[in-house]
């Protein structure tokens, strides 16, 4: 049995609807609901916001995405961890409460995307200042 990312878990009603709400764009109610193994009803649920898909349905939707669908489900669950992560780093500061796991989690994420690290980046302008001050 294949493990559920714990992301899907992580992830708002909104979120969720707009996720079956794009999948069922391509595919129309009936057909997404046979590939989700849910009914049509269930479905116009999700789409009107009355219930809200579990993350075992939400995992199926993701899998069963196009390359497209994807990439758009990707942009959508990027945006909402994101704004969480920075919601909680500025709560955690204001309370000063921070973890320093934090920090170090984070490099190695950006690692893993090849990215470096952001606080050692110097902006253009930084780097010219320094050569023509």
């Amino acid at each position: 049995m294949r493990l559920l990312p714990s992301y899907v878990h992580l992830l708002g009603k909104e979120t969720r609807r707009k996720i079956i709400e794009l999948m069922a764009s391509g595919r129309g109610v009936r057909q997404l609901a046979e590939e989700l193994g849910v009914t049509p009803a269930a479905i116009s649920k999700y789409l009107k916001g009355e219930t809200h898909p579990s993350d075992r349905v939400l995992e199926r939707a993701i899998e069963s995405a196009s390359p497209e669908e994807a990439l758009e489900i990707s942009r959508m669950v990027a945006a909402e961890l994101l704004d969480g992560i920075d919601d909680y780093v500025n709560w955690s500061l204001e309370r000063g409460v921070a973890d320093p796991r934090l920090s170090v989690k984070l490099s190695e994420i950006a690692a893993k995307i090849g990215l470096a690290s952001l606080s050692s980046r110097r902006l253009p302008e930084q780097v010219d200042e320094k050569v023509n001050p």
